[in-house]
């Protein structure tokens, strides 16, 4: 299902690629995706998931658990999916070092230590671009994905 047709309460889980993904890693991601959500259950009943794959870098997954709420058992699953098909296609979805981040040039990627230097020599300023990987649910994501550093999580980091 894709994440338009879940609604704003849908809880979400961000994955951020380590690199841009290419187009067969895409193709692969999606195939065992859809297979996936189609089939994703806790306690024997159907979850209504979704997912997305946005700018080749990040692998959003959402469920919406007013209709049947996700288990340990079945996040768990997910959790394992994603590490299996990372391992599969040589890609860390679990890599919480590395800060993506829109730069004059597209998208920048820093770990995080240089990331916190560039914001200290004035590279990464208030108004650079941050992605909200932390969003609880869609009408989060929806309402904050891209936004400004003195906006996000990052600054209260900062």
């Amino acid at each position: 299902m894709n994440l338009d047709r879940l609604p704003g309460h849908a809880r979400v889980w961000v994955y951020q690629s380590n690199k841009e993904l290419t187009v067969e890693q895409t193709a692969a991601i999606s195939k065992v995706m859809e297979q996936f959500v189609s089939q994703w259950q806790a306690h024997g009943s159907d979850l209504a998931a979704g997912f997305e794959i946005r700018n080749q870098r990040w692998l959003i997954l959402a469920v919406d658990e007013r209709q049947q709420a996700a288990t340990g058992c079945s996040i768990d699953s997910s959790v394992h999916l994603i590490q299996n098909l990372g391992r599969e296609l040589g890609i860390d979805f679990f890599d919480r070092t590395l800060i993506v981040w829109g730069g004059s040039e597209g998208l920048q990627e820093d770990r995080m230590h240089d990331f916190w230097a560039k914001r200290k020599a004035g590279i990464v300023t208030a108004e650079t671009q941050v992605y909200n990987t932390l969003a609880k649910d869609l009408n989060e994501l929806r309402s904050s994905w891209e936004q400004s550093f003195e906006e996000s999580w990052h600054q209260s980091m900062w």
